[in-house]
Parts: C-alpha cells; sequence; structure tokens
C-alpha cells in the first residue's frame, strides 16, 4: 500500500495528461508519429513506434491510432504488445477536452511458443485540462470483450514539461483496474532537439513484471517537422483465404542531409498477417512479424529521374510459435521517375532496382503506378509491386482511389501471389480489400 500511495502522490504532484503520456506530439498536420528505441532492465533491445491519424469532422474530430512494442533479446525472441485505438474528441471549452476511445490491446510473443493469448479491450470517457507546462486528464468505463478478470478501469495521466529546466518533462500514468490492481507508467524525458528526446521510464503493465526503459524518442507531425518525408498504415481483409483474414501494414520514410540533388532516406515498413479463428470477431492473432528496413542514397538526375544506391533488410518473425525467423539482405541501384512512390505527383510512376541478395542470390524489383481518372481531390489508379530473386517471386496488384486534403484517405482492392521458384507447390493467391492512410509532409 505504501508504494501506491507514493504513485498517486507523485501523480497528482506532476499534474499529467495525454493518452500515451509523453509522446508531446504537435497533431495539426492530420497525423503524427513517434519512434522509441533503446534497452530495457532485462538488458533487451525494444522498438515501440506510434501511428497516429486525426480526422475533423463538424464539431469534433475522430482519430486512430496503431502501436506495437516489441522487446527482443538476442534470439529476438521476446513480448510484442499491439494497441489498436480509435475515438471521438472535441474542445469543450478553452483548454477543456472530451475524449470518448477504444482501445484493443493484445500480447504476443516472437519465436516462442505462447499456450495462451490475453487480450482486453477498454473502453473510456476521457475529460482533459491542457496547459503550456500542465496538463491532467481522468478516465473511466468498462472493459468489454476481454480476458476474464476484468471489468471497471479507472485512469488518471498526464505531464509536467519544462520541469527545473525547459528541456526536462516528466509524464506519469496510473491505471486502477477493478479498484483492486493497480497499473503505472512513471517517467521523464530530456529534449536533445525538436524531435529526439532521451527518456526514462519505469512500467507495470497489464500481467508484465515491473521493467524500466531507457531510449531515444523519435517524434515527427508538427508543421515544421524536417526529416518525416512521409506516413502511411493500410488494413486489409482478405476473406476467400484459408489461413489469414486480415492483413495490417504501414510504414514512415525520413530523410536526411537534403539538398538540391541528393538525401538520403530511412524507410521502415512493417507487415502483420492475422489468422483466421473460428468466426471473423473470434480472435485477432498475428501469425508473424515482417520488418523491411531500407537506407537509399538518391541523387536527381533531372525532375524526371532519380538515381539511387538502396540496401534493403528484411526480417520474418513467426509469432507464438517456436520457429526460427527468416532473415535477408539486399544492395543494389534503384531508378526512379519521382523521390518518394507512394505519392501521386505523376500519373505513371515507375521505380525498377536491381542487384544482389546476399542469401538469395541475384534479385530485380520494380514498382509501377498508373492514375485512370481524376476529379478534383478523387483520384483512381492502379499499383502493381513485384519483387524476383532465384528463391521466390513475391506479386501484388491494387486497385485504389484516393481522396482527403491533410490526410490522404486510399480505399483499395487487390490480390497478392508468392512463388517459390524452387518448388512446383506455391500458396495461392490472395484477394484483399480495405483502407489505407497516406500522409505527406
Amino acid at each position: 500500500m505504501k508504494r501506491y500511495a507514493t504513485l498517486l502522490f507523485i501523480v497528482f504532484a506532476l499534474l499529467p495528461l495525454s493518452v500515451h503520456a509523453g509522446d508531446g506530439v504537435p497533431r495539426k498536420n492530420g497525423a503524427s508519429l513517434v519512434v522509441e528505441y533503446g534497452l530495457d532492465s532485462l538488458e533487451r533491445r525494444f522498438y515501440r513506434p506510434i501511428f497516429h491519424f486525426d480526422f475533423p469532422f463538424k464539431k469534433g474530430t475522430f482519430f486512430s491510432e496503431v502501436q506495437y512494442l516489441s522487446r527482443m533479446n538476442g534470439r529476438l525472441q521476446g513480448a510484442i504488445d499491439y494497441w489498436v485505438d480509435a475515438g471521438w474528441q472535441k474542445n469543450i471549452r478553452g483548454n477543456l477536452n472530451l475524449e470518448f476511445r477504444l482501445n484493443h490491446f493484445c500480447r504476443h510473443k516472437t519465436v516462442r511458443d505462447t499456450p495462451y493469448i490475453w487480450n482486453v479491450n477498454e473502453v473510456l470517457a476521457r475529460i482533459g485540462l491542457t496547459g503550456e507546462k500542465f496538463s491532467l486528464a481522468l478516465a473511466a468505463g468498462p472493459y468489454i470483450g476481454s480476458s476474464p478478470g476484468y471489468r471497471e478501469l479507472l485512469v488518471l495521466n498526464g505531464e509536467w514539461r519544462g520541469f527545473i529546466v525547459r528541456e526536462l518533462s516528466l509524464s506519469a500514468e496510473v491505471k486502477l483496474v477493478n479498484f483492486s490492481r493497480l497499473y503505472h507508467e512513471i517517467g521523464f524525458s530530456l529534449a536533445l532537439s525538436k524531435n529526439v528526446d532521451l527518456f526514462f521510464k519505469n512500467t507495470r503493465d497489464y500481467k508484465f513484471p515491473n521493467t524500466s526503459y531507457l531510449g531515444l524518442r523519435f517524434k515527427a507531425g508538427g508543421e515544421n517537422d524536417t526529416f518525416l518525408d512521409s506516413l502511411k498504415m493500410f488494413a486489409g481483409v482478405s476473406p476467400f483465404d484459408n489461413r489469414y483474414k486480415l492483413e495490417i501494414e504501414g510504414g514512415f520514410k525520413l530523410e536526411f542531409f537534403e539538398s538540391e540533388f541528393r538525401r538520403i532516406v530511412l524507410g521502415v515498413d512493417f507487415e502483420t498477417p492475422i489468422l483466421n479463428g473460428n468466426g471473423f470477431f473470434a480472435q485477432f492473432w498475428p501469425a508473424k512479424m515482417i520488418y523491411d528496413i531500407g537506407l537509399d542514397y538518391e541523387w536527381k538526375i533531372n525532375p524526371l529521374l532519380f538515381v539511387a544506391w538502396v540496401a534493403r533488410y528484411q526480417l520474418d518473425m513467426p509469432v507464438d510459435e517456436r520457429l526460427p525467423f527468416t532473415a535477408s539482405l539486399f544492395t543494389g541501384l534503384a531508378v526512379r521517375n519521382q523521390a518518394n512512390f507512394d505519392e501521386l505527383e505523376k500519373e505513371v510512376r515507375y521505380e525498377l532496382a536491381a542487384g544482389h541478395d546476399f542469401k538469395r542470390g541475384p534479385g530485380v524489383s520494380g514498382k509501377l503506378g498508373i492514375q485512370f481518372w481524376r476529379s478534383g481531390l478523387f483520384r483512381l489508379f492502379a499499383e502493381m509491386r513485384t519483387q524476383i530473386d532465384g528463391k521466390r517471386a513475391r506479386n501484388d496488384f491494387r486497385l485504389l482511389a484516393n481522396f482527403g486534403r491533410v490526410v490522404q484517405i486510399r480505399p483499395y482492392l487487390g490480390w497478392k501471389k508468392d512463388l517459390d521458384l524452387n518448388s512446383a507447390l506455391s500458396a495461392p493467391g490472395k484477394f484483399l480489400f480495405g483502407l489505407g492512410f497516406f500522409k505527406k509532409f
């Protein structure tokens, strides 16, 4: 009880607020990104990206958010926590805000067997007060469709910015479950620049031991951000596939040392296929976690031609199964007719790369986008992506629409097919339809 009383005293002393305390990202551009990376108290690496999108509507704002916290030891084994949040928020008066939200949380393990999948769904009504340096919020609500033993939830969270010195901020969050169990996240951050913080936090999370984290936090989404190039998130349904029912994918690009004729681009993408259950809403279990990390050194030859040296590292980690992970590294040269393929600058967009994969041998990859129709902000276009090496061929065809001003909304129909070139047997193609969000900064 003394420990809980101390935590409550700290929280009230901090006068905090924020859905995820401490991100501190302005969201005037309709989208934001927070990325945390570092070590925890068990000397594991951790990686936590947060993708946030806002959609103003009449007198309020709808929002959606996807984040995951992946902890990995030297064998890439560890827990991975997924959060998928959605809700509506409204400014009542001055600095007073009202919010309703649904938070889905589940925990899985990479490259390890998991006997039981645990998850909760938080339904919260929240009222918050945000000031220049202090902010405070209180939220309450029930759990729905959750693992046994979770009924009521009370949340107090917030932040004190500019504590003692301008660069130092304190943050805290306390969750009281069933008025009997207490969870917390308390820490501080030191701003190294406008976009980068050094942070420390101590947490006691759902069904997880007390853990401390030390690392760097990159945050972007303000009006004058210079590093974040673009942000995207797609979710697709595959109704006729025997194994997967959903596919979640997203990514971001950061650009550095930009000049008139050259730049360095770091791209981090992820893909998570979701397994079928007994029914569509029965369970949402990821089958694997796929990372695609790319680094480009790009030269602008003229407005219609860009040449780049590219390096791609792909990591494929099974989830909740003790199966080996696979990884590959590709390097080569690429040509493209615009800097970012995902932007709809030209009616015909292309990118072609050729090089060597150190595990799979010589390889080529290509992207092609063709715009069919445009009326004002609405566009109809198709995209084709393919990747071929000595062992496999991956193909992705999509028909997409695009509309929206601040954040581009992209519903799509698609078909994906992977071929094993060394075997007569291959997985059948997969039909997808879904919705995506894209933001260019």
